[in-house]
């Protein structure tokens, strides 16, 4: 049975050829050789972020390194962190967890047209004690692009912290962290950078000093670094998975390859032939109906009277990835509406080409008679 994949925005499929090459080698390496390959993976996969290789804590996970990112603060009892409806719940449960220590979350208001409104940030930033800004850059249920640039600025008018998830943007385009001047920034591998589970990161800009002051296994290190900005490091992220990030570096490569540098408008292209095939179906909603340029190439819907877990296990029956459900979002899903059946989300990637599309079209309609 032929298979058609379309849950990019979960987990990207197929691998390359030349990550799954460079993580199988890692197995046969003489260990002798691994600090090398650990330096120069590390050095490739900063160079893809544009940042600094010290500034960049390789991680098991974005939800791992969103937990750093979050944690290792000096909060205090007043401090104020703002974000949104459309966070994973990686995040959202960090920020959860702060309000134990009498930090205060909140979450800014939303709609169709405006998943992040500015005015309204502004103006709880002009309220004053917020600390931090915390924001993913596109929702991970419906792939709507939050204006984390613009946030961002915002944030540092007023003295706050900017901590941008990345896991939905990476590797889509050629994203220089450091002009984004984000504070932190986190990223997951096995998404749109197409390496394997197992590996992600978290950027923290020169200078931010993170309440990590032991971070450091290694004693004349930490001594040496005193003066330094500090943020977390190996022993609080835990040991890298050397063959994922072994694939990682693979993907950068592959992904900086001439065929690669329109991937994303191409993904796009798919996404709105798709979402124009299903947006008259019967009982179908699009939710997050915004032009492709304001998404990555994701498309959620809903079909009336119908749980979307249900569908995709038929779906998946006859051969269609698709995800079906809550997405680890349901802060976003009461925002959509969702909250009762989820969505039925198609996330498109590198691998997919117009008949797939066509396909996944037919198929739904077929299943919706």
């Amino acid at each position: 049975m032929q298979t058609t994949y379309l849950n990019h925005a979960g987990t990207s499929w197929p691998k390359p050829p030349p990550v799954v090459a460079a993580m199988e080698s890692t197995f046969y390496d003489d260990p002798v050789h691994w600090p090398a390959l650990f330096a120069a993976a590390h050095q490739t996969v900063a160079g893809f972020f544009h940042v600094e290789p010290s500034r960049l804590l390789l991680t098991p996970s974005c939800t791992a390194a969103l937990q750093l990112a979050v944690q290792d603060h000096a909060w205090r009892p007043g401090d104020r962190v703002l974000t949104s409806h459309f966070e994973h719940h990686a995040l959202q449960r960090s920020l959860v967890k702060l309000e134990e220590l009498g930090v205060m979350v909140t979450t800014l208001p939303s709609s169709n047209q405006e998943p992040v409104p500015l005015d309204a940030l502004e103006d709880e930033l002009r309220r004053g004690s917020v600390r931090m800004v915390a924001l993913t850059a596109a929702c991970n249920v419906t792939g709507r692009l939050l204006p984390v640039t613009e946030a961002t600025a915002m944030a540092h008018r007023f003295g706050a912290l900017a901590l941008i998830d990345g896991a939905q943007i990476a590797g889509w385009w050629d994203l220089d962290v450091t002009a984004l001047e984000a504070d932190l920034f986190t990223f997951a591998g096995h998404k749109g950078p197409q390496a394997p589970w197992g590996v992600g990161g978290l950027y923290a800009r020169p200078a931010l000093d993170m309440n990590c002051t032991a971070a450091v296994c290694d004693i004349a290190e930490l001594q040496a670094r005193s003066a330094a900005a500090v943020m977390p490091g190996y022993c609080d992220a835990g040991s890298v998975n050397l063959a994922a990030l072994a694939g990682f570096a693979a993907a950068c490569q592959w992904l900086a390859t001439p065929a690669q540098q329109g991937r994303l408008e191409t993904a796009r292209r798919l996404a709105s032939a798709f979402t124009e095939s299903v947006r008259q179906l019967p009982r179908v909603t699009v939710h997050h109906d915004s032009p492709m340029k304001t998404k990555v190439p994701t498309v959620a819907i809903s079909v009336a009277g119908a749980a979307s877990a249900k569908l995709a296990e038929q779906l998946r029956a006859q051969g269609l990835i698709a995800s079906g459900g809550f997405q680890c979002a349901p802060q976003a899903h009461r925002a959509l509406g969702t909250e009762e059946s989820g969505v039925l989300r198609f996330s498109f990637g590198p691998s997919n080409h117009l008949g797939d599309v066509q396909r996944a079209a037919e198929m739904l309609q077929q299943l919706l008679r």
